[in-house]
């Protein structure tokens, strides 16, 4: 699977705040830009990461765990 460190940091802000919307605001981007980030991830993991109901985003089990570890490169990378 191949991703970017942007992929990654854009996932993780999509997975904090659970919303396309809000991650895109807090990124300076486009909630399509960050939503096709977040497809263009789905793609290259071969695995569904988020579902939407309504305008509510969730993790699946794939997304949660790949969270966890975009949140420990992230914190990583500050140090």
């Amino acid at each position: 699977m191949h991703l970017t460190l942007r992929q990654l940091k854009i996932f993780e802000a999509v997975a904090r705040h659970l919303s396309f919307s809000r991650a895109a605001e807090e990124l300076h981007l486009t909630q399509p830009a960050v939503s096709m980030q977040v497809r263009s991830l789905e793609t290259a993991a071969g695995l569904p990461l988020t579902e939407q109901v309504g305008k509510r985003v969730y993790l699946t089990d794939a997304g949660e765990e790949l969270a966890r570890h975009a949140r420990v490169i992230a914190q990583q990378l500050r140090e």
